[in-house]
């Protein structure tokens, strides 16, 4: 036999090396960069809370309607203790400061005045009542008046 290898003998011996490519220094791999600022991103909208009507105040008026408040079931809307809102009636009976009494009082109240042949309901608040509690209030009215087409906000006139 020779020493020539032929096509039919196994190699295992001979390894097959290739040559990786260049790097270059000019191109970095941002990936790792990327994933951080998913997570990043993720952790935050995750975290935060994105209900805007808990803070901040009521904006003052630009412009609006004019809207009788003898046609409309009036709220009255002043800042109490802790934030929270003392809602009261048009004719200034205030309502329970407890929220699950104050509910049924103002639902008790708003069919009454729409009973009695008013259109809207409208809530008057101080400037110093928080747009949390004007919204819940507004909830309140929209979830036991799904049929009742407005709910205005007043602003009091200069004129």
């Amino acid at each position: 036999m020779s020493d020539e290898k032929t096509i039919d003998d196994d190699d295992d011996d001979d390894e097959i090396i290739m040559k990786r490519p260049a790097f270059d220094d000019s191109e970095s791999d941002i990936t790792p960069m990327i994933d951080m600022t998913f997570l990043l991103l993720i952790f935050f909208i995750v975290t935060s809370t994105m209900d805007p009507a808990e803070i901040g105040k009521i904006p003052l008026a630009v412009s609006g309607l004019n809207v009788p408040a003898e046609e409309s079931a009036v709220l009255f809307l002043k800042n109490g203790s802790g934030g929270k809102a003392n809602v009261l009636s048009s004719d200034g009976k205030e309502f329970s400061p407890d929220e699950d009494t104050q509910t049924s009082e103002i639902v008790e109240y708003v069919t009454d005045e729409l009973d009695r042949g008013k259109k809207q309901v409208m809530l008057f608040g101080d400037a110093d009542v928080q747009v949390g509690e004007v919204t819940r209030v507004q909830r309140i009215i929209g979830d036991a008046f799904e049929d009742l087409q407005n709910t205005y906000i007043a602003v009091q006139s200069d004129k």
